[in-house]
């Protein structure tokens, strides 16, 4: 009688396996994070608090002649593969961003949104998509902006706040997205603040299971929008902290103040 086989179980991964990955995928996210930034003209402070469970925020700041370049998002998803797609994103957007500089954020953001759902879905067999935005800040104040994310915060020197939409869709979810996305543009006055986020700020929930939301980010910015870009926050994340019961997603602030320094054309 012919034996038969035994197929063995391929063994469980370990949780020390497990916590390595994840300290791998944290260290991505950190390691290509800008360090310090100057950007003549706007005063920007920016920075990610990881969650114990690795996410995928991204944010970058590209200076360039008269602005910079500002992109922020969020992959859906965590572990090795949310990080390894923030990767991807970083270096596709610094890449195409330097190749024009004067490039329309719209063409940009088309354009990253084609190879992304080409590694996602194509080599990474996966089904993530990546919530972001990509802003060109000019030496005139204005920022012209493209793609899908958390609405923007923006704080006026005359006292009052308004809460700008990011319209479009998600990127790698589908090949074409050139009819869904358009440029969007909004002017920045001397000692205006820009507020931009991830989800894991406003979704944030107490231990009562109330979230943060946008109207209580609102009013702390109100309360402090005269200190520093860097001060504001810091107050931000602080007060987060003591609102949060656990945090379970990353969570990325970038504060931009306008400083009234324009370059002519």
């Amino acid at each position: 009688m012919k034996a038969r086989r035994v197929r063995k179980k391929a063994p469980r991964r370990s949780r020390a396996a497990h916590t390595r990955d994840l300290e791998i995928a944290r260290q991505i996210q950190t390691s290509i994070l800008p360090r310090r930034v100057d950007v003549e003209g706007i005063e920007i402070s920016a920075g990610m608090v990881p969650a114990d469970e690795v996410g995928g925020d991204y944010y970058d700041i590209l200076p360039v002649a008269n602005g910079c370049w500002i992109g922020i998002g969020d992959v859906a998803g965590h572990g090795l593969g949310a990080g390894l797609i923030m990767v991807m994103i970083q270096s596709m957007v610094m890449t195409l961003v330097r190749a024009n500089e004067k490039a329309n954020p719209r063409d940009v953001v088309c354009l990253l949104n084609r190879l992304l759902h080409e590694n996602i879905r194509g080599r990474l067999n996966q089904d993530d998509h990546v919530t972001f935005c990509l802003m060109r800040y000019g030496g005139d104040g204005q920022v012209t902006f493209a793609g899908a994310h958390e609405e923007i915060l923006l704080w006026r020197t005359t006292g009052k706040y308004e809460r700008i939409a990011t319209t479009g869709t998600w990127l790698g979810a589908v090949r074409d997205i050139d009819k869904a996305t358009q440029d969007q543009t909004l002017q920045l006055q001397p000692g205006d603040l820009m507020i931009l986020y991830t989800d894991g700020l406003i979704e944030s929930r107490s231990r009562a299971g109330k979230q943060f939301g946008f109207e209580r980010l609102a009013a702390l910015v109100e309360q402090h929008r005269s200190e520093s870009a860097d001060n504001i926050r810091k107050r931000i994340l602080a007060r987060l902290r003591r609102w949060t019961a656990r945090q379970e997603d990353d969570v990325t602030v970038i504060v931009v103040r306008c400083q009234g320094v324009y370059w002519s054309a």
